[in-house]
Formats: structure tokens, C-alpha cells, sequence
């Protein structure tokens, strides 16, 4: 049996074609990652492939760090959430801890009062009535809206399908509502979630309908699947439902298809692409998942997932300067040796630029590069729309937009169209200086060195310098990340290590020390230290993505372990995407109903109608029944076919001591597995 695998990531989208008999890579391919036209991109992956056996594939699994870096670069479509049963004031009063979880504008938040039944005696509901007279005007320029509520446990999620209801007859926008995907108890969590689901439905859409319009150009009639956060796969339609499952879904993929091609048991995979590195546990071949809800970016969500850390280092991070010193920036640019493949203008620019040896605050260096036309869209201001179309015929370098403009540099307001992916800024990155030093071949170094030139006049660095000094950002900046994750995963208890500045300083020490362990002439000076410490890992790195090969063995040997970066490494995520299982994991919650201080029974919800039972047996026989039949449907809607095998666990949550408190709830968790899946 063949199955595809296809990953778009933030710089450059791959395919692999895999014998799922023998277990091998038939063929693959590697192109860059078209945002402004996504088919582009994948189409050219896919005509990498042998298309003989392309056209004998059955299956075919995508994976994209579309909605991490969306999460990263805090970019997505807009969207509002509906919050039911919230206090303006408490909500206004808390701003700074919503802003903690990802919501930070809550001008985008509209609230409706009402308090639910079973958690305040003057339980009412809210004014359906008003929501309907202005649902057209509050929710009317949002692409996607969100639908959250206050207890949802305790009527079923009513109020939000109540909601649902009456929004989707308004609006002709895709809703999310946040009972559907959650039943995690912290309500911010809940509903920063939510918000960020509605923010990524039209992002994973454009995606997923991308690859189904390649796939059928080429007579290629197969179900889709995409891999989830948590290192499975799921249906075409869950996805572009539910495409917050998807936020660590490359890191995901990369984690299955790093084990997969290292053979190992155990180890930390690193996953470098161009916008981000991902950094993931893998114990006995399977990720090891979170705890507790995904963290990532600025948002705080109820999503369940593997255990990663996401951050912004990748082969197309930004270096920038400030007060006269370069520093490795954490958002994505194009990089200019790729810009200037594409523009025969961008090198004289960057030369002109040299020439006027101007000195300023700004990156005068980078480019503005139109990404999407916004011309038949409403709701920009007019110096937006005027600065795309400035930029239609080709991007222009940062001084000759702000000619055209009219407007000095800082007062050209480019951040929403950034924020929105409308446009992207071009400037140096690692993988120009990968360029200049050879590591890196299929560009010309001309463009980076030329803006390396037009620095002179703003940083204390000599244009020899810099290339080394990029790559030792890269290796600290990859080594401080997984050196706290090993003490968070090592010391789980020691509260100083989560504290940033205090980890901080224990591993510059650690840094600093292993840098003179490893330089063969300051060995005496190593010698002469009174104590050692440095910092050692005991699981090899499993190194994935196009430039990982060029850092990670740095970062290995000052971590005193070994790197292992396999052959088809750089298409990782691809492989990852073709080999996830389907696997649908669920829980329904039973509440303990009390009557002053006496427990009288329990209730289970079962599509918004409540069942009471005297008997906690009882209540748990009859939520695994509503399980059964529920997982059937999500199942059909993941893309699990009917021969499965269910697990259930149950657990009690209570008040004070975990074994003699107050029960206030029962947890019924089951995990639905394909047993027919054929990669098993």
C-alpha cells in the first residue's frame, strides 16, 4: 500500500511517496512555500514525486505548521467571540490576565449576560431577542466568530447552541462553538481556544482546499487526513471544523517522522524550519503529550497535544539591530538571497542604499513584499489599501515605500497587514549568512552581503563578523531553549527553574562553560576554574528540517550528547503526516448533584438533555453508553472507520484530599483506536 504525505510549512512545503509494506521513502520532493498561492507550492512538491506510483496511492495525510506560526507571529483572520454569562467589569478589571491567555483586544469581545441553572439561584437566560436584532452589527466584519459560556458543564453547553443558532441564521460566516472541543474546566483557557480556532478556520480552509484542488488536477481521488496536535491524524472535515487541533500539528509530525526515520526509542527531537523550531519528547516511539492544555505564542488554550516547546528560531528569523547590536528577532522575513532570485531590482536597491550611508533607528535594509490582494475586501483604512497597491508591481525597499507613501518610516502603519499575512517583510536571516558561508548553496550570497554593507552606519560590527555572529545567536538560542526544557522535564519541582531569569542565568553559566570545554585552546583556562558546571543530556537529538545539519551538532557537543540526523530529514514532517494513526480520544464529564451538604445523585448530559441517577455506577455505565454513541459520530467525522477498539478509564475529581475530599465530579475517558489502519 502507498500513502502521500504532504507538509506545508512556513518556508518550504514537501512530499514523500511511502511503501507502507516495506517501510521506506519511495521518493520525495522539496520546494518553497508560495503564501500567496499555496497550490504553487504543493503542486511543485508533488511533480517532485515518481508520478507512476503517485497515481497508485490510496491515502493521503497532510501536516502544517500553518496555524504554529499563525500562533507565533500572533497572525490570523478576523475574528470575534461571543462571551455568554461574562461581566463587563470583571472582564474590563481582568484585561491583563484575559491578555495572559491571548486576549489581548478585547474589543473583539462582545458580551451577553445570563447566569446558568444549577450555579446561581436566580438563574436566567439571556436575551436571545437582543442578540438577534444586533447580531448583523456587531459580528458583521468578522470572517469567523466564537461562541464561549460561563459553566457550560452544568446545562449542557445550552446557552452556546442556543447562540449557535441564532448567529448562523445572521451571519454567513463559519462559528465555532467552544462545548464542542472542550472540556477543560479553566474558562479562559476555554475561550482563548475558541477565539483562536475562529482565528485559523479560514487559514486551514484556504490550506486544506489547496491541496485537494492539486490532488484532483492530477486524478488523484483519495481521502485527505491531517495530523492533530497530539501526533494522530484526522478527517479532512474535522479539520477545517476544528483547525485549533492543528496548532502543533508540524511539531506533531515532525516528532513521529524524526523517530520514525532515526530508529530509536527514545530521544528529543529538534525540529528547525524556517519560521520556528519545535522541540518534542519521544519516549518508546510515541511523543509524550502535555499535562495540561497547549501553550504557545501568547495563547493559553484548552488543546490537548504533545509536550513541546515552540519558538521563534528558524532558517527565515529576522536578524535585526537596536542601539548600535544585531540580535536575532523572533518573526519570519523572506530572506534576501531568496528575494533576490525572484527580483533583479532588490540588489541595485541595496546598493543605492550603501551609496546614501544613512544612518537610522529603522531597518532601512528590508523590503516590503505584497503577499494577497486586498482590493475587493472592505474594512481597511485608505493608507493600507494605498501601500498594496503600491507594492502590486514589485516590493519595494523600505526608504521607496515611504516615498511613495508620502510619509516618513514611523508613521507608516504596516503592523495589521503584517498581522494578517496581507503583506511580509524581506531582510538578513540565518539562512543568508548559511549562504555567505557556503552551508548553503542554491542561492547567491550578492544580496545579504550587500545589506550586511548598508549596516556600517548603525552597528559596532565589522561585515565580517556577522555571519559568525548569526550562527552563535542561532546555538544559544537553540541551546538555552532545550537546556530549560530538560530542567523543567528534570526537576519538575524546583519552582526557581520556571522562573525565566533565574534559568536564564544558570544556563549562561552552563553555556559559557561548555563553549571553553569544547575550544581546544582555552582548554587550560577550563583548567583553571575552581568548579564545573555544565549542563549534559542524556537522550540523543534527533535533528529534522532543511537546516538543522548546520546547528545542531554545535548545540549536541555543548550539550555532551550526540546528534542524529537522518537521511530524509529534511522531509521529516511529510513522512510524520503519512505514518500518524487515527486515534479519537474523548471524556464526558458527571457532575455530583448535592442538596445542601447531602449528595443526592449524579447527572449526565447527553446532547443538551440532563439524565439523574441516584447511583454513581449507574451514571458511569450510562455515560459510557453516550461515549459509545458519540464517539461514533466524532469517529465518522475524525475519519475512523467502524472496526475499533474502545478503552475507558474513569477518574473522580474532588474538593481538598484527592481520595477522601468532597467528589464533585466523575471523568469517563476513552480512547477509540482503528484497528484496521494499515501502518499498524
Amino acid at each position: 500500500m502507498l500513502g502521500i504525505g504532504i507538509d506545508t510549512g512556513g518556508t518550504c512545503t514537501d512530499a514523500v511517496i511511502y511503501d507502507f509494506d516495506a517501510k521506506a521513502i519511495l521518493g520525495y520532493g522539496k520546494t518553497l512555500t508560495t503564501r500567496e498561492n499555496l497550490e504553487t507550492g504543493i503542486a511543485a512538491a508533488l511533480d517532485q514525486l515518481p508520478q507512476d506510483l503517485l497515481k497508485k496511492a490510496e491515502i493521503a495525510a497532510l501536516s502544517t505548521t500553518l496555524a504554529t506560526n499563525a500562533c507565533m507571529e500572533d497572525k490570523g483572520a478576523r475574528a470575534k467571540l461571543l462571551m455568554i454569562g461574562f461581566h463587563p467589569e470583571t472582564v474590563e478589571n481582568l484585561k491583563d490576565t484575559y491578555a495572559a491567555y491571548g486576549l489581548k483586544d478585547l474589543s473583539k469581545c462582545e458580551i451577553l449576560d445570563g447566569k446558568v441553572e444549577g450555579v446561581y439561584q436566580n438563574a436566567y437566560d439571556p436575551d436571545w431577542n437582543d442578540l438577534r436584532k444586533r447580531a448583523a452589527e456587531s459580528f458583521g466584519d468578522a470572517d469567523s466568530v466564537g461562541i464561549v459560556q460561563m459553566h457550560p458543564r452544568s446545562n449542557g453547553g445550552r446557552f452556546e447552541r442556543t447562540a449557535y443558532r441564532i448567529l448562523k441564521e445572521a451571519l454567513q460566516v463559519p462559528i465555532t462553538v467552544s462545548y464542542e472541543i472542550s472540556n477543560e474546566t479553566d474558562i479562559l483557557k476555554t475561550a482563548a481556544g475558541t477565539m483562536l480556532n475562529a482565528r485559523l478556520i479560514p487559514l486551514i480552509d484556504e490550506f486544506m482546499q489547496a491541496v485537494r484542488n492539486v490532488m484532483e488536477e492530477r486524478g488523484l481521488h483519495i481521502p485527505l487526513s491531517i495530523v492533530r496536535s497530539d501526533g494522530t491524524v484526522m478527517s479532512e472535515e474535522m479539520a477545517q471544523r476544528y483547525p485549533v487541533e492543528t496548532i502543533l500539528c508540524g511539531p506533531a509530525a515532525s516528532v513521529v517522522g524524526g523517530s520514525a526515520l532515526a530508529g530509536c526509542e527514545d530521544g528529543i527531537v529538534v525540529d528547525m524550519g524556517g519560521t520556528t523550531t519545535d522541540i518534542a519528547i519521544v519516549r518508546g516511539r510515541e511523543p509524550v503529550l502535555a499535562d495540561g492544555g497547549i501553550r504557545i505564542g501568547q495563547w493559553k488554550t484548552m488543546v490537548k497535544g504533545l509536550y513541546a516547546d515552540t519558538f521563534g528560531l528558524g532558517g527565515d528569523t529576522a536578524v535585526r539591530f537596536k542601539k548600535g547590536r544585531l540580535y536575532l528577532d523572533t518573526v519570519r522575513v523572506i530572506p534576501l538571497c531568496v528575494l533576490a532570485s525572484r527580483y533583479d531590482h532588490v540588489i541595485p536597491s541595496l546598493r543605492e542604499l550603501i551609496e546614501k550611508k544613512r544612518a537610522h533607528s529603522r531597518q532601512l535594509h528590508e523590503f516590503f513584499v505584497l503577499v494577497k490582494d486586498i482590493s475587493a475586501k472592505s474594512g481597511y483604512t485608505a493608507q493600507e489599501y494605498a501601500i498594496c497597491e503600491a507594492l502590486r508591481e514589485k516590493p519595494l525597499i523600505s526608504l521607496d515605500l515611504s516615498e511613495r507613501m508620502g510619509r516618513d518610516l514611523r508613521f507608516l502603519d504596516t503592523s495589521r497587514l503584517e498581522e494578517e499575512g496581507v503583506i511580509i517583510k524581506s531582510g538578513l536571516t540565518p539562512t543568508d549568512m548559511m549562504v555567505i558561508k557556503g552551508d548553503y548553496t542554491e542561492y547567491d550570497a550578492a544580496a545579504p552581503l550587500a545589506a550586511i554593507d548598508t549596516l556600517t552606519a548603525n552597528i559596532i560590527h565589522s561585515p565580517e563578523e556577522i555571519p559568525d555572529l548569526v550562527y552563535e545567536m542561532v546555538f544559544r538560542r537553540m541551546y538555552f531553549r532545550l537546556g530549560r526544557l530538560l530542567l523543567m522535564r528534570q526537576f519538575k519541582k524546583t519552582k526557581a527553574f520556571r522562573d525565566k531569569a533565574y534559568s536564564d542565568a544558570f544556563l549562561e553559566a552552563c553555556y559559557e562553560q561548555a563553549k571553553v570545554s569544547l575550544d581546544e585552546n582555552r582548554k587550560a583556562e577550563a583548567d583553571e576554574g575552581f568548579a564545573g558546571l555544565e549542563l549534559s543530556c542524556r537522550l540523543p537529538l534527533i535533528g529534522v528540517g532543511a537546516p538543522i545539519h548546520v546547528f545542531l551538532p554545535r548545540v549536541a557537543a555543548l550539550l555532551h550528547t550526540k546528534a542524529l540526523i537522518p537521511v530524509y530529514a529534511k522531509v521529516a514532517n511529510a513522512l510524520g503526516a503519512a505514518v500518524s494513526r487515527k486515534v479519537l480520544h474523548t471524556a464526558l464529564v458527571i457532575k455530583a448533584e448535592y442538596e445542601d451538604a447531602e449528595l443526592k445523585g449524579f447527572s449526565v448530559y447527553e446532547d443538551g438533555e440532563k439524565h439523574l441517577f441516584e447511583d454513581q455506577e449507574e451514571a458511569v455505565a450510562f455515560g459510557k453508553e453516550v461515549i459509545r454513541h458519540t464517539a461514533g459520530r466524532w469517529g465518522a467525522l475524525q475519519g475512523i472507520g467502524e472496526d475499533t477498539q474502545i478503552e475507558f478509564t474513569v477518574t473522580e475529581n474532588r474538593l481538598g484530599h484527592q481520595k477522601d475530599g468532597i467528589l464533585f465530579e466523575v471523568v469517563v475517558h476513552a480512547s477509540v483506536t482503528e484497528t484496521d489502519r494499515h501502518q499498524n
